[in-house]
């Protein structure tokens, strides 16, 4: 019996297909949904790196009341740009917030499950350790710095204001927080009126009238072990007694104590001279920054004008993050606030006072 083939009986088979104008058509369709979604996507990754660095805040807070528990003051920030751990310690052992040199960051380690790094033996141990927490994940990864000792650097620094306007007076006060005027001139940031006061510092009484006092939480140590003579060669500075809860006088939910820093993308893996000691650095822009200087979010453009020459001006002591519209600030109280980048100079001036007893709206 003879077989048909189906076009015989008049049929054809089906073939199932795009046309190219389909085909395109679907691609044109599928690109807009990418461009639309992409957005949202980065959006959602990026305020789950925003949550990770309050938490991260948030952690560093709660060690400080912990240290607080342990010590009964606040740490110190330190007493001078790149000390030697050897200087600070005795016996293997590290020194209290009175004679610690090193930074704030240093001495909460063991608050925040850090104890092995906060017991290493020497300045080369200490400086080629990370501390992931003191990194925002929106900014960098644990990065080390390209010069020697190729420290660890740090996102995170305590703040130090200037005295208040009832302290210094309207003239002076108003002429500080017209940029660039006290962030330019590194006002108070040594506790002196006239700037440097760093890897040398003068002790108060010969400072005199010059001197300003430390009016944050975390303040300048006063034990100083010069020129990294190990204990031999000591010199007490008189920068003011160690901070306890009850000299937060303005309150702990008005006090801020830590805050992100302002940095420049195209240094993020690099150096700058604000940023090549990190964590394990004393009193110096690395750990510490000033709030009569106007927070700035990262930018490799020079807020105060082109041409400053590295180690100099005023570019080091501000304020900032790599967040789109806000950086956040760690409060006494351990809360964790989202602060705009355009506050007013003279209310962020007032967060980072302890004790200036001038009235403040946390919404300006």
């Amino acid at each position: 019996m003879a077989v048909r083939n189906a076009s015989q009986f008049g049929h054809r088979r089906n073939v199932a297909g795009f046309t190219l104008v389909e085909l395109l058509v679907v691609i044109a369709i599928i690109g807009i949904l990418v461009a639309l979604l992409l957005p949202a996507i980065q959006a959602a990754r990026e305020a789950a790196r925003r949550s990770q660095c309050i938490n991260q805040l948030r952690q560093m807070i709660v060690a400080m009341h912990n240290h607080v528990s342990a010590y009964g003051v606040f740490p110190t920030g330190g007493v001078e740009p790149w000390p030697s751990i050897e200087d600070y310690t005795s016996g293997g052992k590290p020194f209290g917030p009175e004679k610690q040199g090193l930074s704030w960051a240093y001495q909460i380690l063991p608050y925040l499950e850090e104890g092995a790094v906060h017991d290493v033996a020497t300045t080369d141990q200490m400086t080629s350790t990370p501390v992931s927490q003191y990194f925002c994940p929106t900014r960098r990864r644990p990065t080390k710095a390209v010069i020697a000792p190729y420290a660890y650097l740090m996102d995170y620094a305590a703040l130090t204001p200037v005295p208040s306007r009832s302290q210094l007076g309207d003239t002076l006060f108003n002429l500080l927080i017209k940029p660039p005027g006290g962030c330019g001139s590194s006002y108070g940031f040594w506790g002196s009126r006239s700037g440097g006061n760093d890897f040398n510092p003068v002790p108060a009484s010969k400072l005199k009238t010059n001197f300003l006092k430390f009016w944050g939480v975390i303040i300048r140590s006063s034990y100083w072990v010069k020129n990294g003579s190990r204990g031999a060669n000591v010199a007490d500075l008189g920068y003011g007694e160690l901070i306890t809860p009850a000299k937060i006088v303005d309150g702990t939910s008005k006090t801020a104590i830590i805050s992100e820093k302002r940095l420049r993308p195209s240094t993020y893996f690099d150096s700058e001279w604000y940023d090549d000691r990190g964590w394990s650095d004393g009193w110096d822009p690395d750990t510490i920054r000033l709030t009569i200087c106007s927070p700035a979010r990262d930018a490799d453009t020079y807020l105060f004008g082109n041409g400053v020459v590295a180690g100099t001006g005023p570019e080091g002591y501000i304020v900032g993050s790599a967040h789109a519209s806000v950086f956040n600030t760690a409060f006494a109280d351990a809360s964790v606030r989202s602060l705009s980048y355009d506050i007013d100079l003279e209310t962020f001036n007032r967060m980072g006072h302890r004790a200036d007893g001038e009235n403040m709206n946390l919404e300006e």
